[in-house]
């Protein structure tokens, strides 16, 4: 297959050609998530009534989320020593075929095969979503990734919006048996845009003779000579890790919250405040290019910045607002989050390689750690506590944790 390298051609055939297969790439990566959503939806609907069971779908979330740190953890081994486009493929096509035996197997062999499909979509999701983050400078250049990121957040609101709609209406219509297999063409279709776009995708980064192998202490000492390197980067995977962690207290809390508040219809509150959670997230590019105008910037700031306003946005959800207001905090929330989103992204898409491929590992790592501990406290906590004070505890540990980060970046600046 041909390469389409930027450096071998002129600006203005850059500008026509490589944005054009970027954008099939946005259209390719868009399937693979509305799968994962409409798989998360389906999935999460199979096993409750399968089993009857709230912890049986605990212990699915649990599962898909210590393999995404595991794959974290391998992930910039991955990076720096596969060829990314073969191993992303490699990922879609393995999770077809899992999600499609999975889908043609009777309901007494699903049950059995809930861990293996829970393993599959933990590992190879977030390897293949660390491998585009990583890759995304060597598709457009440096100086285009927050705008490339941009594309891609907007396109992952948009599959977002649709795997949440259609994820409940796909089972309704057409059962378990039909949505599966849905899902299942969803990554066969990301596998075919991978394979044909013409893009470069970077093979192997050269690493020094001693380091061919390290093993897991030495890779440990050379993501830690990183982080001591780029402490800015350290900075922001603590707060994303704390982020997840609070994010855990609103993605229990909603329906609990739904179900006080609308007991006759709680599956409206949830399905409004998502939707238009989404809208925010596919405003947030549009934010970012007026925020930016000058092309990407190194401002850990307004990263911060964004994770504090999106956790007041989510305690204030729970405040008993009316209905207007809600929505109105939430797409709050949703700008929020697509804004930190990209300028995360386009930050540590900054470091050289291999310490990019690294940070990504780490930061995934981070975001499962924060959330599966995230997930077990606010269930516990949601026993005895109403959704607004676990809220306020868990997201309040985030606006606390940014502004002593601005208050301590704001005196380092004044040399106080």
């Amino acid at each position: 297959m041909t390469e389409l390298s930027p450096a071998a051609v002129a600006e203005p055939e850059l500008e026509r050609a490589d944005w054009r297969w970027f954008r099939l790439l946005v259209a390719g990566n868009g399937a693979s998530s509305f799968g994962s959503y409409l798989n998360m939806v389906a999935l999460q609907l199979f096993v409750y009534q399968t089993t009857g069971s709230a912890v049986a779908i605990g212990l699915f979330l649990v599962l898909r989320m210590a393999t995404g740190f595991v794959a974290g953890m391998a992930g910039g081994a991955v990076i720096v020593r596969l060829p990314r486009r073969a191993v992303m493929i490699s990922c879609d096509l393995v999770l077809a075929s899992v999600l499609l035996v999975f889908a043609l197997s009777p309901n007494h062999l699903r049950l059995a095969l809930l861990p293996v499909v829970a393993v599959a979509g933990g590992a190879l999701s977030t390897t293949s979503q660390l491998l585009l983050r990583a890759t995304v400078p060597d598709f457009v250049g440096g100086e285009h990734r927050m705008r490339a990121n941009g594309l891609l957040v907007t396109g992952r609101a948009v599959a977002m919006a649709l795997g949440f709609a259609t994820g409940g209406l796909l089972v309704s219509w057409v059962g378990y048996t039909s949505a599966f297999l849905v899902n299942a063409a969803t990554f066969g279709i990301s596998a075919l845009v991978l394979a044909t776009v013409r893009l470069r995708f970077p093979g192997r980064v050269q690493a020094p003779r001693q380091e061919s192998k390290p093993g897991i202490a030495a890779r440990g000492r050379l993501v830690l000579a990183a982080l001591v390197a780029a402490p800015s980067v350290l900075a922001i995977v603590v707060v994303r890790s704390v982020d997840t962690f609070g994010s855990a207290s609103h993605q229990i809390g909603i329906p609990i919250y739904a179900t006080q508040l609308q007991p006759g219809n709680p599956a409206s509150f949830v399905g409004n405040f998502w939707a238009t959670w989404a809208v925010g997230l596919f405003a947030a590019h549009q934010l970012v290019t007026r925020v930016y105008k000058g092309g990407p910037r190194h401002d850990e700031r307004a990263f911060v910045i964004g994770t504090a306003v999106m956790s007041a946005a989510f305690i204030a959800a729970f405040g008993g607002l009316g209905q207007p207001w809600v929505l109105l905090v939430a797409l709050v929330a949703g700008l929020a989050d697509g804004f930190t989103e990209i300028t995360y992204t386009t930050r540590v898409q900054a470091e050289p390689e291999p310490a990019r491929g690294l940070f990504f590992g780490l930061t995934a790592m981070a975001e499962n750690a924060g959330l599966g501990i995230g997930l077990l406290i606010a269930s516990g906590l949601l026993e005895v506590w109403t959704p607004l004070e676990v809220a306020g505890l868990m997201h309040g540990v985030v606006v606390v944790l940014a502004v002593g980060y601005l208050i301590r970046t704001r005196y380092r600046a004044t040399g106080r």
